[in-house]
C-alpha cells in the first residue's frame, strides 16, 4: 500500500512539474512572439521612414525640374511676345507713316 501511495505521489509530482513546464514553455513562446512582433514592427517603421524620405526627395527633384521647365517656358513666351510686340509696333508705324 505504501508503494502505491508513493507511486501516486510521484505521478502527481511529475504531472505538476509537467504542467509547470508547459506553462513556462507557453509563457516563453508568448514572450518570444511579442519580441518578434515588436522587432518586425520596428523594422517596418524604419522601412516606412526610409521609403517616405526617398519618395520625398524624389518628389522634390521632380518638382524642381517642373518649376525650372515652367520658368524656361515662361521666359520663352515672354521673349516671343517681346519680338511680336516689336513686329506689331513696326507694322503699325509703317501703316501710319505709310
Amino acid at each position: 500500500m505504501l508503494e502505491i501511495k508513493e507511486a501516486e505521489s510521484e505521478a502527481q509530482s511529475i504531472r505538476a512539474e509537467a504542467t509547470d513546464g508547459a506553462k513556462k514553455l507557453m509563457e516563453d513562446a508568448r514572450l518570444e512572439v511579442l519580441s518578434i512582433a515588436q522587432a518586425a514592427k520596428d523594422e517596418a517603421d524604419e522601412t516606412y521612414k526610409q521609403v517616405i524620405a526617398k519618395a520625398s526627395s524624389e518628389a522634390e527633384i521632380i518638382f524642381d525640374r517642373i518649376i525650372l521647365d515652367a520658368k524656361r517656358d515662361c521666359d520663352m513666351l515672354a521673349s516671343n511676345a517681346s519680338r511680336n510686340k516689336e513686329k506689331a509696333v513696326s507694322i503699325i508705324v509703317e501703316r501710319i507713316v505709310g
